[in-house]
């Protein structure tokens, strides 16, 4: 009997990409990994933010480890289009409770991310699970190493207050010079 003959069996549309269970496995460990940053790590890289009551953890990845590789260039194509999605980014952020470190499930979060001294875009952050924990994440163009400043606006109800807490990213691969960098150059 063909399997595609049962009902609710439905075949794969042309074109779409169908993720194998060991693609499935090994996307949900890296997304594991990097929501599991250690919180000495996060501290020292200035990727974690105390509000009021809670804990915020930030956590900056590249949109293909979410979507998969992205597709080749076609080298016919016009140079004035728009950005490419290698500049896109997922930017996920988890709230816990400070008090009993609680992860908050609940809230209504927000995020605008903008390279120093432009005013990007705001989005609101969908929940999400990554390895069973809640975290809320979305995607946002991040052309350039930056630097890039985030900031976050949340509410957890039952308060109708709004809490803000901002963070500034630097991609990995560019790292602002030292003070003395900077003072044997104007020498």
């Amino acid at each position: 009997m063909n399997p595609l003959s049962q009902p609710g069996v439905s075949p794969a549309r042309p074109g779409s990409k169908s993720v194998g269970p060991v693609k499935r496995a090994a996307l949900a460990i890296a997304l594991a990994a990097s929501v599991t940053l250690s919180i000495a790590a996060a501290v020292d890289a200035g990727l974690r933010k105390n509000v009021g009551d809670y804990s915020l953890l930030l956590s900056v990845m590249p949109a293909e480890v979410i979507r998969g590789p992205l597709a080749p260039v076609d080298p016919a194509a016009s140079p004035n289009r728009p950005p490419a999605a290698r500049d896109t980014h997922h930017v996920m952020v988890s709230i816990f409770e400070s008090r009993d470190g609680g992860r908050v499930t609940d809230a209504r979060v927000a995020a605008r991310v903008a390279a120093l001294g432009f005013s990007g875009e705001k989005k609101p952050l969908e929940r999400t699970a990554v390895a069973g924990a809640a975290v809320y994440g979305g995607f946002f163009p991040m052309m350039g190493r930056g630097p890039y400043r985030v900031d976050v606006e949340f509410q957890t109800p039952p308060t109708a207050l709004r809490q803000h807490a901002s963070f500034y990213f630097t991609h990995p691969s560019f790292e602002i010079p030292g003070r003395d960098a900077r003072t044997d150059v104007t020498r």
